[in-house]
């Protein structure tokens, strides 16, 4: 008992315990504001109209994974090892915002183009061009900034304020299946908002652009570049298991899953930022020691939710989908595993890889996710046709993400953070 106590003092005195907080209860509120104002909107605006939007969304969102490029990881890092250096601080953001302006210049470009040569994107212009300057803003967005420093509280401040701010205006404002780009603009004026109140923030603390040389351009876009192909490779294994789906069984099949993964988001919501709120703490503090406890208690805290999923899927699917949508019950349950896998993976990552500056085993660890899902689930078709192979192929993938990164760590010499 005594142990806990201590571990909670500690997390308390580290503020990575008010990080995680603050992180998760931005999470939970955020996608509780959007449940709540869906209905409203779906209503009044139509399926036809809110569909466009949300299709519109998807195409900006392929920009915002150019515009990210991977900075979250590496420049997260660089903060917390130069977090008492306002001026390496004003370096680092200003490398960072001159490459992000280079990838919005190339980005508007091509953006331009698809507008005149994309029938969907000609014909809906304006909307287009709502969602693409949203997403821009939420890249340019400093969140590792705030990550590094641990003042993610001010983070969820921030973005819950102008979320909130939003509701009242939709309200008032959408009142039609016209209004939908009226909609758009209000979501991307609270994003354009909230980002210029972060950078306020940020000069607040002292900080100052600073000149930026080639070398340290090029420094920063290496280190990234495995983290941008590591998003890729993720996007794509998400896809690839939704096109399987649908190929072979089709849409109702594709809502199945759907179900199945909304309820394995529900325990996300307070795992999903356990590796994050510590990440600037090991960062700062490493040693074999504790990168061991963080490993230990993931691995319960990952058994443990899939445990409640297994006990608790068949009444959740009950109530949020009925009794047409119980097939999603062993989907749910499979898909539990991934929440252990993908915690325990992310503590390698973040914790081992990371700090020996290997990213390109994280690309390796996504592109072998990647490959094995796909080739699984395809190879499990063969024998049953039946959607829980593809799930299964999906849960087994992240085992075998595990299997590698401990491969890796004794193939790599990086025993020593286990040791």
């Amino acid at each position: 008992m005594s142990d806990i106590k201590n571990i909670f003092r500690r997390l308390l005195e580290t503020k990575v315990l008010e990080n995680y907080t603050f992180m998760t209860a931005l999470s939970i509120i955020s996608a509780l504001i959007s449940i709540v104002i869906y209905p409203f909107v779906i209503r009044v605006t139509g399926k036809d109209a809110y569909g466009t939007y949300v299709y519109a969304f998807t195409i900006a969102s392929f920009f915002q994974v150019i515009l990210d490029f991977g900075f979250d990881s590496p420049c997260t890092k660089a903060i917390v090892q130069a977090r008492h250096d306002l001026v390496e601080c004003g370096r680092i953001i200003s490398t960072v915002l001159l490459l992000k302006s280079i990838f919005i210049v190339g980005s508007g470009v091509i953006f331009i183009i698809c507008l005149h040569v994309v029938p969907f994107m000609h014909n809906n212009e304006t909307l287009c061009i709502i969602t693409f300057i949203q997403l821009m803003n939420m890249s340019l967005f400093p969140i590792w900034y705030f990550q590094g420093l641990k003042k993610m509280k001010l983070v969820t401040y921030i973005n819950l304020s102008t979320r909130f701010a939003t509701i009242p205006l939709i309200l008032w404002l959408v009142r039609s299946p016209q209004n939908i780009n009226l909609y758009a603009l209000i979501i991307m004026a609270s994003i354009v908002i909230g980002t210029l109140i972060a950078y306020i923030c940020l000069f607040a603390d002292g900080i100052r652009f600073q000149s930026v040389s080639v070398g340290h351009m090029r420094m920063l876009f290496h280190d990234a570049t495995p983290f941008f192909a590591t998003s890729i490779a993720g996007s794509l294994k998400s896809l690839s298991v939704k096109a399987i789906i649908k190929s072979f069984f089709g849409v109702g099949e594709v809502a199945i899953y759907d179900l199945a993964e909304k309820i394995i988001t529900i325990p996300r919501f307070f795992t999903q930022n356990i590796n994050n709120a510590l990440f600037p703490e090991v960062i700062a503090n490493a040693s074999p020691a504790r990168v061991q406890r963080i490993l230990k208690y993931e691995r319960i805290i990952g058994f443990g939710f899939t445990t409640i999923i297994a006990l608790l899927s068949y009444p959740a699917v009950l109530i949020l989908g009925g009794q047409e949508m119980l097939n999603a019950v062993p989907v749910s349950i499979i898909l539990s595993f991934s929440i252990y896998t993908w915690l325990v993976v992310g503590a390698y990552l973040n914790f081992i890889f990371i700090p020996a500056n290997r990213y390109y085993l994280i690309t390796m660890n996504q592109v072998i996710a990647l490959i094995s899902c796909v080739s699984l689930s395809c190879l499990g078709l063969l024998f049953w046709k039946n959607i829980n192979m593809v799930v299964l192929g999906l849960s087994i993938s992240g085992f075998i993400e595990l299997l590698f990164c401990r491969y890796i760590v004794k193939r790599c010499g990086l025993n020593n953070f286990l040791s």
